[in-house]
C-alpha cells in the first residue's frame, strides 16, 4: 500500500460501559481510541466473496497503518458513515498495514 492513498481521515471508537462509581446505573459512552489517515474501498464481487470466506458478511475494506489494540468491537467512523470491523488482517504479518473487514452500518 502506498501511503499517499491514506486519504481518509477517521477514527476508530470504541462503545464502553461506564459504572458512576456509586455501584448503581451505568451508562454507554462512546470512547475515541485512534484517530488516523486511512483507506476505504468498496470491495468488489470477487474481493466480498474471498473476504466473506473468512468472515460472515463484509463490503468494505480499511485500511491503516499497523497499531496495537485494534480490535473487532470497535468500529471506524469516517464523516457520518460507520464501519464495524468485522476481520482484521495483518498482510504477510509485517508489522506495516492492517486491513480492517467491514460493514458499513446506517
Amino acid at each position: 500500500m502506498n501511503s499517499g492513498k491514506l486519504n481518509r481521515p477517521i477514527s476508530i471508537k470504541e462503545e464502553q460501559s461506564i459504572s458512576d462509581g456509586g455501584g448503581g446505573q451505568t451508562t454507554q459512552d462512546v470512547l475515541i481510541v485512534d484517530k488516523t489517515w486511512g483507506n476505504i474501498a468498496t470491495l468488489s464481487g470477487r474481493e466480498q466473496w474471498q473476504a466473506q470466506q473468512m468472515e460472515a458478511q463484509v463490503s468494505h475494506k480499511v485500511t491503516i497503518r499497523y497499531r496495537n489494540g485494534i480490535k473487532r468491537t470497535q468500529f471506524v467512523l469516517y464523516k457520518e458513515r460507520k464501519f464495524e470491523i468485522q476481520y482484521i488482517f495483518n498482510p504477510n504479518e509485517s508489522n506495516t498495514w492492517l486491513e480492517l473487514y467491514c460493514i458499513e452500518r446506517m
